[in-house]
């Protein structure tokens, strides 16, 4: 028996970047519950090799042109629609055989807020004793309609650990089963409840100093599942929040975050021993939305990291994308003496009008700086746009890709999503451009259809996997794979290939369009067919590209 269940919810996707899955903020909730004397468990329903192919669901009927069929190639887009998890049959019999009482859940990200209240209904059928509680960024955008299911007892916005340490303690303290009262539960900051006269909703709560974790919450975490290279891949969180303004974040300055804050670096390095003791530690992800803003700080980090895995192998990555201006020479020596291998650079887009609509400080020039100075210390970037914004044209895009086409980097393109809490949501809906429901909330679905329309956006994103298929094919062959002539696409055309290696069928694929601009998939009977597109982009695109030579 456990006092605290805190639950990372199956999702529903069609792909998952299990390294970016582990419920690292769960993990910091739990430190604070123990640290008040609360027994806390994490159930961590993504921590499983296994997935279920699941029908599409219905609003995502204009993805079957385009997803519908099996594609081997190595620029394909999506096929399987899939249930990454557990059962929410099993989550409810795990959390039952804890016997809480109270069941906190996480709801991060609004499409997956249906498996979010799933959970709850799962919990609350197989465990009806305890109080359940939601939190995480959805819920903060819309506390109004989460309270509208009755699964759900309380709900925290904000940041989660301050205030889940206050409700345990006021439930703890009341009779078994009993709703504390109105009056005690409006103290609780962030707290989100029901009662007889309608809801009340505090203020989101943030914490002044961000938390880390402690070794009771570590040993928390299914590790064993989060291996690379049969090393522990582990994620770290050294700040929260954003001081920019980019229209399109909701994490930005402009948001209701309680702004920008760092940990102090003696915290975080003590949190990356704790974990290099207990394991062979072999990747490192820092969820930080700016890692390097202040130098002092990150070469203090750095050297603190350099010192603790001194002589090991150990990569380090910062995912969701470093500032181009805040690198110079002397940081990213630094980082690549503490593992960094490669450069997640945030850009934006290379249009100045662009950059101007996603409010967005101009990095162009300090991009290119960055590019030279990595291939000087061998080390490797992706460089990351978004595309089919509010107000971005296709031809912008396009010419974004062509840009990165003659540099030394690997093409990172979003397609636009709504993100609830941002200013552009907030544009898409004034300008009544949001989609449907919740569920289309994300880039996999093209939710949004304004100077870009969808099958533009798809083209577009199929041309970025085709142009970092052409650096690889320069890179490892020096040249680009030579254009057929008509008569050989239409022989090709009329028969079927039978079991084909990947790489060849790529190969030939691309040849291909490099012929007609026309992109084509091939199934896994060797059957080769076209994908819907855009002509037009697609032909420009050849036009334009500009591949970098080998070895530059």
């Amino acid at each position: 028996m456990v006092d605290v269940v805190l639950i990372a919810p199956p999702i529903q996707e069609f792909y998952l970047t299990k390294k970016r899955t582990i419920p690292y903020g769960l993990a910091c909730i739990a430190t604070q519950l123990e640290r008040a004397g609360f027994s806390a468990t994490i159930i961590d329903a993504l921590a499983v090799d296994k997935s279920k192919v699941i029908e599409y669901p219905q609003s995502f009927d204009h993805l079957v042109p385009h997803y519908g069929r099996t594609d081997i190639s190595m620029f394909s887009l999506f096929h399987h629609y899939r249930h990454f998890g557990y059962s929410f049959e099993h989550i409810g019999n795990l959390v039952r055989r804890e016997k809480p009482f109270l069941v906190g859940i996480s709801a991060l990200f609004t499409p997956y807020w249906e498996q979010a209240i799933d959970t709850a209904k799962a919990v609350r059928k197989f465990w009806p004793n305890a109080f359940i509680v939601l939190g995480g960024h959805h819920v903060t955008q819309f506390p109004k309609s989460c309270l509208e299911n009755k699964e759900i007892d309380f709900l925290i916005q904000g940041e989660g650990e301050a205030p889940m340490v206050q409700l345990a303690q006021l439930i703890k303290n009341q009779p078994v089963h009993t709703m504390p009262k109105a009056d005690e539960l409006k103290k609780i900051s962030g707290i989100g409840f029901r009662h007889d006269t309608g809801i009340t909703l505090n203020p989101p709560a943030w914490a002044e100093t961000p938390h880390g974790l402690d070794q009771n919450a570590l040993n928390k975490i299914n590790w064993h599942f989060y291996q690379r290279n049969k090393k522990s891949a582990i994620t770290v969180v050294a700040s929260r929040g954003c001081p920019f303004l980019c229209s399109y974040c909701a994490v930005s300055g402009s948001s209701n975050h309680a702004g920008f804050r760092m940990r102090p670096v003696e915290d975080v390095v003590d949190e990356i021993k704790l974990q290099a003791k207990c394991k062979q530690v072999g990747f490192i992800d820092f969820e930080d939305e700016n890692l390097t803003l202040k130098k002092a700080w990150i070469l203090e980090l750095l050297a603190g990291i350099q010192e603790i895995f001194k002589g090991q192998d150990i990569e380090l990555r910062a995912m969701n994308g470093l500032f181009p201006p805040s690198l110079d020479m002397e940081i990213l020596t630094a980082m690549k003496a503490a593992g960094f291998k490669t450069l997640n650079l945030s850009v934006g887009s290379f249009s100045a009008t662009q950059l101007k609509r996603f409010k967005r400080p101009d990095v162009r020039d300090a991009h290119d700086r960055v590019l030279l100075m990595a291939k000087a210390l061998d080390m490797n970037c992706v460089s990351y746009l978004l595309g089919a914004a509010p107000g971005q044209t296709a031809a912008i895009t396009l010419n974004d890709l062509l840009v990165l086409a003659a540099k030394r980097t690997i093409v990172g393109l979003s397609i636009y999503y709504p993100a609830p809490g941002s200013a552009d949501y907030a544009l898409c809906e004034k300008q009544r451009l949001l989609p449907e429901n919740f569920t289309l909330m994300r880039s996999t679905v093209f939710p949004v259809t304004d100077t870009t329309s969808r099958p533009e956006a798809v083209t577009l994103l199929r041309l970025a996997r085709i142009l970092n298929f052409l650096k690889f094919c320069v890179d490892q062959n020096g040249v680009l794979p030579d254009a057929l002539s008509a008569g050989e696409i239409l022989d090709i055309e009329n028969r079927c290939h039978g079991k084909m290696d990947r790489y060849k069928a790529s190969i030939l694929l691309i040849r291909m369009f490099l012929t007609d601009a026309i992109p084509r998939g091939m199934d896994h009977e060797g059957r080769i067919y076209h994908h819907p597109h855009s002509i037009d982009l697609c032909q420009k695109f050849i036009q334009g590209f500009c591949p970098l030579p080998a070895g530059v």
